[in-house]
């Protein structure tokens, strides 16, 4: 299993432990291949590259998590709640680094805040952050 794969098994781990509503919101890889439900949390490290030369199993990995759901399936309220507890949890780099699997160490997360987008009747809220991690 690469670092961003094992980066990404971790944070769907941390995501079920602290997600807002785990009856409603699945947690999934954004790059699997298979039918997904709404709401979700898709977690995707669209980049990873080396830290340095000197230090190649470091790497600098940029990490998206985003909310789905169809406007009008949850009420407002439900979904600014689920907003505040994510935002929350993810801008808590303590917690995060204690969940990581085995064979990578986190040693660096910045949360860099979050993104709304409606598309037709589609909310989704991207969640922005970066980390190095270091295989270990």
């Amino acid at each position: 299993m690469t670092t961003t794969q094992r980066l990404k098994e971790s944070l769907r781990t941390y995501l079920a432990t602290v997600n807002p509503a785990p009856d409603d919101i699945t947690v999934v890889d954004a790059k699997q291949r298979a039918e997904i439900t709404l709401p979700t949390l898709a977690i995707d490290v669209p980049s990873a590259e080396p830290h340095s030369v000197s230090l190649a199993h470091v790497q600098r990995c940029d990490v998206e998590i985003v909310l789905r759901c169809h406007a009008g399936d949850e009420s407002d309220a439900d979904i600014d709640a689920w907003i505040d507890q994510l935002e929350s949890a993810l801008n808590d780099p303590t917690s995060i680094k204690s969940i990581l699997d085995e064979g990578i160490r986190m040693d660096h997360w910045l949360y860099q805040g979050s993104t709304q987008e409606w598309d037709e009747s589609m909310l989704e809220v991207t969640f922005s952050a970066q980390c190095l991690v270091t295989r270990i």
